[in-house]
């Protein structure tokens, strides 16, 4: 039984590949996340480079090390040597008592002034200011477009399973072979899972892709999993649904887009909408979703709220299959 079923897998992904649509629906989740990546700030980017003599004291390069990214070379003529390179560096040397930036003129605007800031901070640590200076958290755990970004990614990333059963059944049809499965040594049951297992090894493998490519970590994947196979469900069964009334590739992709708009309302209602109208979208299973890896993504997330949130989705799914059901028994008769 599992050699029938992993050889319809198989056979679907190999004639897959023939065409170019699959093979982007497959590696999608990959290149958003790339995307992604870029388009995140990260601390690196704001960092200064500054490089400085190796004669340079040591507490003065241990300090300058908390602010900036050090380059350690044998003399200022060196330094200038290198400050006059396409890369925006600085050149710092001790000089009459204090200290000399080295600059090109073209570095990015602020960076000098952030670096003068820095040594005047260095050169006046020994006076008391009469002030008194406080931190305050406004809640955010890291970035924005990072957190939600990834978010949707994710949930969205799970209707491409969906979008692959379709192809191959709507490629089923063209060839005139999905009513050999009446007659063929092989059971619906096999035929389904068969086709149906795609449908969650991709959601599954683009969200460890993410998590990797955006450079999560600590993230407890057992929950992440767990959330997109449940997520998935109800995906794979709109792929059938919808491949096996579409006889040509065109219109089923069209239809599946239908999904798109749920799947964005509930992400950007969740992250828009005040907590009290998020009563609005509890009818969707990608809401529920959408909580359950934003509290993974924020490792705040239990697995009672993992639980509890999986089992509305499979609730949701389930009156989605009622609806459905006889349509795709219709279907693969």
């Amino acid at each position: 039984m599992l050699k029938r079923i992993f050889a319809i897998m198989l056979r679907d992904l190999k004639s897959g590949t023939r065409d170019f649509m699959i093979i982007y629906i497959l590696i999608a989740p990959f290149l958003l996340a790339l995307i992604l990546k870029a388009l995140v700030p990260s601390a690196g980017s704001t960092t200064i480079k500054v490089a400085v003599p190796e004669s340079l004291d040591e507490a003065v390069v241990s300090y300058l090390e908390g602010y900036a990214k050090i380059e350690l070379l044998e003399d200022e003529k060196a330094i200038t040597n290198r400050v006059e390179k396409t890369d925006d560096i600085f050149g710092l040397v001790a000089k009459d008592g204090g200290f000399l930036i080295i600059a090109q003129g073209n570095e990015v605007k602020g960076t000098q002034e952030l670096l003068a800031y820095i040594m005047d901070a260095y050169e006046n640590k020994d006076i008391n200011l009469p002030i008194e200076v406080k931190t305050s958290d406004i809640g955010w755990k890291l970035s924005p477009l990072k957190q939600y970004g990834a978010n949707f990614l994710i949930v969205f990333g799970s209707v491409f399973g969906g979008m692959l059963i379709l192809l191959a059944l709507v490629e089923e049809k063209m060839y005139n072979t999905l009513a050999a499965i009446n007659v063929a040594a092989i059971s619906k049951v096999e035929f389904v899972i068969g086709k149906g297992l795609l449908g969650f090894i991709v959601p599954l493998v683009g969200t460890i892709g993410t998590f990797l490519i955006l450079d999560f970590e600590g993230l407890n994947y057992g929950m992440a999993l767990v959330t997109v196979f449940c997520i998935a469900l109800i995906s794979v069964i709109i792929g059938f649904a919808i491949g096996i009334i579409n006889s040509e590739p065109i219109g089923a992709i069209a239809s599946m887009k239908m999904v798109f708009l749920p799947v964005m309302a509930s992400v950007f209602g969740g992250i828009f909408l005040s907590e009290k109208w998020h009563v609005l979208l509890y009818w969707s299973p990608f809401y529920w979703a959408f909580r359950s890896v934003d509290a993974i993504i924020l490792q705040t997330a239990t697995w009672t709220q993992i639980a509890i949130n999986s089992g509305i989705i499979i609730g949701l799914t389930a009156i989605v299959f009622a609806l459905l059901s006889k349509r795709i028994r219709h279907g693969l008769n």
